[in-house]
């Protein structure tokens, strides 16, 4: 059985020019892309966990992390990508209040991209737009009053909201008390291992399920 990275990988190299972006007589992956093709390699057991290490007036720095849910005697998550991204909120004006989901985006593509995942190059449409419009933006920037910005807590772990979504279509599909409980047990090693805070939002989502199921019940 093929490794499912090593068929996303190829699925990649082989993604046609116009599913990329043209800069310059370069093709460019967009992020999304990338992403599209790690959740069809690894669904449920493939996790992107991105961290805020700073994001204050001046300055955005994340870093975004790649795991992978492996069985037998390797059972548990296991980091196979990681990289960073860096972001100044004076360089444009969007930064100056998306920064960090500027910043986010790139290191998840670049995190993508250092598992291979990249369709050419390893920056991604979405950096390298960004990087130009950035130089457009300083090169054209006039003195604006600054506008005032909320720090964002510092060490902020975002949400894998593609894992999220992934595990949540599976609770979907179960229409019964039975099939919940067995698809708790199912995936009881992925969810124990899961953080505090996806634990909490993957409660919330078995609750929800489980109150519709008992009042689909209820209607019958």
């Amino acid at each position: 059985m093929d490794d499912p990275l090593i068929i996303a990988v190829r699925n990649m190299a082989e993604l046609p020019d116009e599913d990329k972006v043209n800069i310059r007589g370069k093709m460019y992956s967009e992020v999304h892309t990338r992403v599209q093709a790690f959740r069809e390699a690894f669904g449920s057991r493939g996790r992107i966990i991105s961290k805020v290490h700073q994001a204050d007036e001046k300055r955005v720095l994340t870093e975004t992390t790649i795991s992978v849910f492996l069985d037998g005697h390797m059972e548990g998550w296991h980091v196979i990508g990681n990289d960073f991204a860096e972001e100044y909120r004076s360089s444009s004006p969007v930064n100056k209040t998306s920064a960090v989901e500027n910043c986010l985006t790139s290191s998840i593509g670049r995190a993508l991209a250092s598992l291979g995942l990249t369709g050419g190059n390893y920056a991604s449409f979405d950096e390298v737009d960004h990087a130009i419009n950035e130089k457009v933006s300083i090169d054209d920037a006039v003195d604006e009053p600054e506008e005032e910005v909320v720090p964002e807590e510092e060490g902020t772990i975002v949400v894998d909201e593609g894992f999220m979504k992934t595990i949540e279509a599976t609770l979907e599909i179960q229409d019964s008390h039975e099939g919940l409980r067995s698809w708790s047990k199912e995936n009881e090693k992925i969810l124990k291992s899961l953080p505090d805070v996806e634990k909490e939002a993957m409660r919330d989502a078995y609750k929800k399920r489980a109150e519709a199921i008992m009042k689909k019940g209820e209607d019958e």
